[in-house]
């Protein structure tokens, strides 16, 4: 287990320097994969002053952290209940890891220059991006939260995607591609909940095909004749795992030490449009998978209302 600081300040530290400009990014090599094998190292070390517990109040005072408008969507830390399930404490786990590597790259960014401190700015970038979301999300399944329910633009919650995954898909060296039928659609909900659902289902259909060459995942935006939009993540390549299939139909967060964010992402998946009255689906084949989140919609862009 690993002690997270309660004023954040080492993660606030981090995120600072992550903040910084981009310098551009240049052709890829094998650069990012050995800075991410040195932060693997160097997390080993720095892991033991990580520990996320269910009865810790977390707080910053760092604005990056709160805002909603971020791509770094980890607004508002705060876990209230005590006693997490097997399942909770393995989800805390992976936040403190994630949280732990993203230190460990730090002292890259003052130390190394040109590629290698790109690198370690994606990396740093990527894991605190990763740790937000998941703790977020294990904040909704735990109850701690229940955001307002507000008019939620699709295109915007795409956008922030895209740029929140930015770092992680270019360390992975897998394609993101974004596609809609419509130029924007809205639905009633919460922009960073959803947001950070999304990119927790991307999360998990990055890691099935990052072995693959030329990996390519797709995030679509539809809108069907029964008044739905269905916001979709899919690959072309690798088999559905069966693992997801046996989570179907269930927001419940069971233990799974292997692979804890599979058990987040799916879970608060189905948590989610069961509050807001949709459904959640998962299909695939020998060589694909698709997931997707339908969900009433309230207008397109023309602001013709569809019906519930």
């Amino acid at each position: 287990m690993y002690e997270l600081p309660s004023d954040l300040s080492a993660l606030a530290s981090i995120l600072g320097a992550a903040m910084v400009s981009d310098p551009p990014t240049p052709p890829q090599a094998e650069v990012p994969d050995r800075a991410r094998r040195n932060a693997d190292r160097r997390s080993e070390a720095a892991s033991a002053k990580f520990q996320v517990t269910s009865d810790l109040p977390l707080r910053t005072d760092n604005p990056e952290l709160i805002a909603d408008s971020s791509p770094l969507t980890t607004a508002k830390f705060q876990v209230a209940r005590a006693e997490p399930s097997e399942g909770e404490a393995a989800a805390f786990d992976a936040v403190a890891r994630s949280l732990a590597a993203a230190e460990a790259c730090v002292p890259l960014l003052a130390e190394s220059t040109g590629l290698l401190r790109i690198a370690a700015l994606d990396v740093v970038k990527a894991e605190t991006v990763r740790a937000g979301g998941l703790l977020h999300l294990l904040r909704f399944l735990r109850g701690d939260i229940s955001p307002p329910v507000t008019a939620v633009s699709t295109a915007a919650v795409v956008q922030r995607v895209v740029q929140a995954l930015e770092s992680e898909r270019r360390l992975r060296s897998i394609a993101l591609t974004t596609r809609s039928s419509v130029a924007d659609a809205t639905c009633a909900g919460d922009e960073t909940l959803l947001t950070n659902t999304l990119l927790a289902l991307l999360l998990i259909t990055f890691a099935i095909v990052e072995r693959t060459q030329n990996a390519r995942v797709v995030l679509s935006v539809t809108v069907n004749e029964a008044g739905e939009i269905g916001l979709a993540v899919s690959q072309d390549h690798v088999a559905t795992p069966q693992a997801w299939f046996a989570r179907a139909g269930s927001d419940h967060l069971m233990a799974d030490t292997e692979q804890p964010i599979v058990a987040v992402a799916l879970s608060a998946a189905h948590r989610l449009v069961g509050e807001w009255g949709g459904h959640f689906t998962i299909a695939g084949g020998n060589h694909s998978s698709i997931v997707t989140l339908w969900l009433p919609v309230s207008q397109v862009q023309d602001n013709t209302t569809l019906p519930h």
